[in-house]
């Protein structure tokens, strides 16, 4: 048994318990009191947390494994390197006080059961498994190549080409047959694929419908890569739940949205760092992102005010732009460029994330009989969100009961 005592912020918004205690019993959370309502057991290894945060582990709501930043190299690599990838990423994702992930397209969904089973550490995984294209949209990578090189399954396993309605049916139905949880498309041109006008969308409406309809059978939803407000109107017309990046929504996106009781993921903090990499991307990055950059801060901070849900991912591929364990960056960036309260960027990295892996009855939230997974942070991220960016500032990672991560003197890890 541990019993945590110090700050506590549970995930749900509210005030945070200054003298808290949280109590973890095997891989549960057995209790979450004030300090003067609890007696400590005798045998409870207590942690005492003097000037830091005891929080939920985080949920990185949208992640890339094993792709990398320059998706010319997803040719010149196999399989097998990008499984080596994911494991290194993996570890870099758990140390930086990311507990779950949920991957919008890469190789993790054949990585749960060698989780499940200890032979990997990281994140616990829901993933969409491949994400799905229609042929020549986005993640049909380099159109200078012949579809075949997209197609090739030892390069890419990142990505999987469909096309008609049928098509879309039988592809939904094998991604649930290999216990993918949720179903990830590619609605829209995106920045670092080679072509494609960004304004613009991708699958007919009648695609739309298939793929929801199949994700729902199967008591799941649907998300949706979409810069361009066609493209998010379009999937949100079609009962998509989930849109990935929504840089160019409008209002009717927005109604729509709210609607629906559809959910935003920003995905601030690829385009913070490639910016700061500009020179390295591929030549068309550039152009892409200085189109839609400027409206987007704008659209954003519209969605936020109306009510829109804004969940919490940083869009990270691994490589050496959006390099894995830098994760924790994201909050800092939706409080700046959102203008959400640090409170709501903790919350949107826990309680929300928790719905978009459907797993709300057992993460996300330091509650009585959910599982331990537990961070403590430096610091107070209510005064300074900062502190979560960086790795070195998550000084205890508590996953399922275990601690995985230890820096702090007189704390066993298991």
């Amino acid at each position: 048994m541990y019993v945590l005592k110090g700050r506590v912020i549970d995930g749900n918004g509210g005030e945070p318990l200054e003298k808290g205690i949280v109590e973890v019993t095997d891989n549960k959370i057995t209790a979450v009191c004030n300090e003067w309502e609890y007696t400590v057991p005798e045998s409870a290894e207590v942690i005492e947390v003097e000037n830091g945060t005891i929080m939920p582990g985080f949920i990185d709501q949208h992640v890339h494994m094993g792709v990398g930043d320059n998706y010319y190299k997803i040719f010149e690599r196999h399989a097998y390197h990008a499984v080596c990838q994911c494991i290194r990423d993996m570890k870099q994702i758990l140390n930086a006080g990311f507990t779950s992930i949920r991957e919008v397209g890469g190789l993790s969904n054949y990585l749960k059961a060698p989780w499940e089973e200890g032979l990997i550490d990281g994140p616990r995984i829901c993933s969409s498994g491949k994400a799905i294209a229609q042929s020549g949209g986005h993640w049909d990578y380099i159109k200078d190549y012949p579809i075949e090189f997209t197609l090739h399954p030892d390069r890419n396993v990142n990505s999987e080409i469909c096309d008609g309605v049928d098509n879309v049916r039988r592809t939904v139905r094998m991604h649930f047959r290999e216990h993918c949880d949720f179903i990830k498309i590619m609605g829209g041109p995106g920045i670092s694929c080679q072509g494609n006008k960004i304004f613009t969308r991708e699958f007919s409406d009648s695609e739309l419908r298939a793929f929801v309809e199949e994700a729902e059978n199967q008591g799941s939803y649907v998300a949706i890569h979409a810069h361009a407000a066609i493209a998010i109107n379009a999937a949100l017309r079609c009962g998509v739940r989930s849109i990935e990046h929504a840089t160019l929504m409008d209002d009717e996106s927005i109604e729509l949205m709210l609607k629906n009781n559809a959910w935003i993921v920003p995905t601030l903090a690829t385009s913070y760092l490639s910016w700061q990499h500009i020179d390295e991307r591929e030549p068309w990055v550039k152009e892409k992102m200085s189109a839609i950059e400027g409206p987007k801060e704008e659209n954003l901070r519209k969605a936020y005010k109306a009510g829109v849900t804004i969940a919490c991912g940083c869009d990270f591929g691994g490589g050496t732009i959006t390099v894995h364990g830098n994760n924790g960056l994201e909050l800092p960036l939706m409080a700046e460029t959102i203008g959400m309260t640090p409170m709501e960027t903790i919350v949107a990295a826990t309680k929300t994330g928790s719905r978009l892996m459907m797993r709300e009855n057992e993460l996300g939230t330091l509650e009585t009989g959910k599982l331990a997974d537990i961070i403590i942070a430096q610091g107070n991220p209510l005064e300074d969100i900062w502190l979560v960016s960086k790795a070195d500032n998550i000084k205890v990672v508590m996953q399922d009961g275990k601690i995985k991560k230890n820096m702090m003197k007189g704390i066993c890890c298991v």
